[in-house]
């Protein structure tokens, strides 16, 4: 009998999501994730302007790959298959220029980072040891201001679910680039 009953219990809760008699869904469990062992892939970086509102106040900034051999690995992935971690390294030599006066900078930018993204996608989590170059857009948070930075160091940036960024970790130094080039 008691066998039937919990049999009866069980199959109750997996037809409906709710313990008989209790009136309560039954929970659902965090999304799964789970570590893979893949090859490394290129990815190059793309041209990329950023506009003077969000970053360098009064004139635009492009940014242009002069020579690169950036590098990405999946290190683990949510269980419907988009990754959930990676890493990047490699070689990066990216030229920073105002579009307004045309002084430009070379900058090395060969660092590694980690990224972590929620199930949805977003990213949660950017670990660098620099130089990597990160933009700080306007309404991002008060650790530094708007602008697009070389971080050199050990920086951990965390992104709320709203997509506001926060320095939580500064092991470096921060070089706004804006400032070289204005």
């Amino acid at each position: 009998m008691r066998r039937a009953l919990a049999a009866a219990l069980l199959l109750g809760v997996a037809a409906t999501g709710t313990v008989a008699g209790a009136g309560t869904p039954a929970v659902a469990a965090d999304p799964g994730w789970h570590p893979v062992k893949e090859s490394w892939q290129p990815y190059p970086e793309g041209d990329l302007t950023l506009p003077a509102a969000k970053y360098c106040g009064s004139f635009d900034l492009t940014l242009s790959a002069v020579e690169q051999n950036v590098k990405v690995k999946v290190l683990s992935r949510w269980d419907d298959g988009t990754p959930r971690t990676e890493k990047y390294t490699g070689l990066l030599l990216s030229r920073a220029t105002n579009t307004s006066t045309g002084a430009s900078t070379v900058l090395n930018l060969s660092g590694t980072a980690h990224t972590l993204y929620r199930i949805d996608g977003s990213l949660q989590t950017y670990t660098a040891t620099g130089p990597v170059g990160v933009g700080w857009a306007a309404g991002n948070g008060p650790e530094l201001a708007q602008g697009y930075y070389r971080f050199t160091g050990y920086h951990v940036v965390t992104y709320g679910e709203d997509g506001v960024k926060h320095l939580t970790t500064d092991r470096g130094q921060e070089i706004d680039v804006c400032n070289l080039v204005s």
